[in-house]
């Protein structure tokens, strides 16, 4: 299965795992993102910008000792019906 973007669910969930709630993420981002916003990225309402997610991502592979490339991925979501009309401008 092709691999996409980061899970930022699932990175977020692993540091919960390690005892890290949105509040210590924070924390340990200097408060550079706030617990609202990791609440927001780990419910799924809307994924962190690139030097944000840079910022999570770094924490995690503190964390959890493992590479970037290690990190959880979102599978590629393949269209629902192949047979949909693809519009064109």
């Amino acid at each position: 299965m092709t691999q996409s973007g980061i899970d930022w669910r699932e990175v977020l969930f692993d540091l919960r795992r390690l005892g890290l709630m949105p509040s210590d993420v924070s924390r340990e981002l200097r408060g550079v993102i706030s617990e609202k916003a990791v609440r927001v990225y780990t419910d799924e309402v809307s994924e962190p910008s690139h030097v944000r997610g840079e910022l999570i991502l770094d924490l995690w592979c503190e964390k959890t000792g493992k590479r970037r490339e290690d990190a959880p991925r979102r599978p590629l979501l393949l269209r629902s019906n192949p047979l949909a009309r693809v519009v064109r401008a």
